[in-house]
């Protein structure tokens, strides 16, 4: 006997579906037996109450009750998790949520400590189908998927299946029709690899409402019917959800008097089973069966269909349930994060009594330092007068590097100034051999010269005219310019590389403070070209009106 009742623990504790590995009237044996230990009783207990859960609730919660009693009196916390999941189980199938979700954190509290991972996923899954039957998908979401990551794990396909199959059924809430038809397609692809017929079949329905979801109703009734061929005609209620889907579909596809035989065969079905999640099953029966009879244009009977459907979804969930499971979660994290606070707490005091412990080695320390700190200050004393004596040099050759720029601002000035009195010299002078020219010109000797004469006078005109035309003291001026000014034209062919050997020479010019006329003698041009060639400066420095040319170059 003993033997027995340990399979039938594992069995429990791995979650293997009650109603697959359980008999009942040998559990029933088992407790008739006086001479069974109690944590043998409690196992049978709680055997007996997974078995009983989802057809015969209340019976189920009487013996998980006791089972919870005992493991109470023998304060073993496995045993104890076991007994309150069932109860939450219970409480589940008969839509006494509060009661569900609360049994459910307290047996997660437990299995935490325990420590047994199989325990924790069966928690989070229970969980995951309170607030699921809530409608609340977020913490549905939240739990399943803590649920899938132990049981992925633990590499157990059966359960595997049941969890994919369990998010599918949370996207499918969330209207994410694509991803929900993923997970289905993932269920049906472990559950057929492991030869799991139920998950088969429930797979194939589920993903067939995620056809009629996206319009497509042909296919869906396809995996209906698929489904149907697998399902065991004992299991009414899996029978008559897969009726009333197909019907969903007939409805959709303007085949009414299909649907209509649909929905009457499941609804006999729903009447035939005493599980208390028959009303799920009958909820969807009823929407159906009023959206047909609108599309039939019979609006009397959708009424009453209605109002059907209005009286039952209030039995299972109501507003003040829906906010009865959240004032339990929201109260649930409160608690949790008190644990947290008291934890910091603890954590304080232990690094407050750690300061303590380390004061006398602080204090060491600090009587170390003194004994170092004068030496120290006489160290940091002559760093800094040595640091003063630096900074003395430093300002003395930043004094001197002043001085020598002043001095070479002052030679260049004064360079610059012997170039405009050189320039004017050849402008003055230039002038006057012009004019001189003119007036040679102006003469008239031909009547009283000879003709030697008057050769010799033309070769001397010629002469003057010619050493005008080259100006070597122009282009010794220009010389003296281009090697004085070196750093000019430099940063000013660097800004504007496009400009002509003269237009460079007569921004040096201009740099000079020489007057247009001054520049016009010294060039050997007329002012008006001069002019010309100052506009042609302005506009290709960009200059507007206001801007004075000078100051500009002198900026380079």
């Amino acid at each position: 006997m003993m033997k027995l009742l340990l399979l039938l623990a594992a069995c429990y504790c791995t979650c293997i579906t009650a109603n697959a590995q359980l008999n009942a009237d040998s559990l029933n044996q088992l407790l008739a037996n006086k001479n069974m230990t109690t944590p043998e009783r409690i196992t049978a207990l709680n055997m007996l109450a997974a078995h009983y859960n989802q057809d015969s609730t209340n019976v189920a919660l009487v013996l998980a009750n006791e089972a919870y009693l005992l493991s109470l009196k023998e304060k073993n916390k496995p045993l104890q998790a076991a007994s309150l999941l069932n109860l939450s189980e219970g409480y589940l199938y008969n839509d006494q949520y509060d009661q569900a979700l609360n049994y459910a954190y307290n047996a997660l509290d437990l299995c935490l400590e325990w420590g047994n991972d199989s325990a924790i996923a069966r928690c989070f899954t229970n969980l995951g189908w309170v607030f699921y039957d809530t409608e609340n998908a977020h913490f549905s979401l939240q739990y399943h998927q803590q649920a899938h990551t132990l049981y992925k794990k633990s590499g157990d396909p059966h359960r595997l299946a049941v969890s994919m199959n369990a998010l599918g059924l949370v996207y499918l809430m969330k209207d994410d029709f694509e991803t929900a038809r993923l997970y289905f397609d993932s269920t049906l692809a472990i559950a057929k690899q492991n030869h799991l017929e139920g998950m088969i079949a429930t797979a194939l329905s589920n993903r067939g409402i995620c056809w009629n979801e996206q319009g497509k109703y042909q296919v869906a009734i396809a995996d209906f019917n698929q489904a149907m061929a697998i399902i065991n005609p004992a299991e009414v209620l899996s029978h008559a959800e897969v009726l009333n889907q197909m019907a969903y579909s007939r409805i959709m596809l303007k085949e009414y008097p299909q649907a209509e035989t649909l929905l009457r065969d499941a609804r006999v079905l729903i009447n035939q089973s005493n599980s208390n999640t028959k009303k799920e099953k009958l909820l969807d029966n009823l929407t159906n069966s009023v959206l047909l009879y609108q599309e039939l244009g019979e609006y009397q009977k959708a009424f009453t269909e209605l109002q059907e459907y209005t009286r039952v979804r209030n039995q299972i969930l109501s507003k003040n349930k829906s906010e009865a499971i959240s004032a339990l979660k929201l109260q649930r994290e409160a608690k949790e994060n008190e644990t947290r606070i008291i934890t910091l707490v603890a954590q304080k005091e232990l690094r407050a009594f750690q300061r303590n412990a380390l004061a006398a080695g602080v204090v060491l320390l600090i009587i170390i330092w003194l004994l170092f700190y004068s030496k120290m200050k006489q160290k940091q004393k002559k760093e800094k007068e040595l640091e003063e004596v630096k900074r003395a040099l430093i300002k003395q050759e930043l004094d001197g590097a002043l001085m020598e720029k002043e001095a070479l601002n002052g030679k260049l000035e004064f360079r610059d100034n012997d170039l405009k009195n050189y320039a004017l010299y050849i402008s003055q002078r230039n002038e006057m051999i012009r004019n001189f020219i003119d007036e040679l010109t102006s003469l008239d000797i031909h009547n009283d010269v000879r003709n030697e004469n008057i050769t010799r006078f033309n070769r001397l005109v010629h002469k003057f005219q010619h050493d005008l035309d080259h100006n070597k003291d122009a282009q010794d001026f220009n010389l003296s310019v281009n090697e004085i000014h070196k750093d000019f034209f430099f940063n000013l062919l660097q800004k504007y590389p496009g400009l002509t050997e003269n237009e460079r020479r007569l921004c040096a010019q201009i740099r000079l403070n020489l007057s247009i006329k001054d520049i016009a003698s010294l060039n050997n041009i007329s002012v008006k070209s001069v002019e010309m060639a100052r506009y042609r400066l302005r506009k290709a420095f960009n200059l507007e009106h206001k801007d004075n040319l000078s100051d500009f170059l002198k900026n380079f």
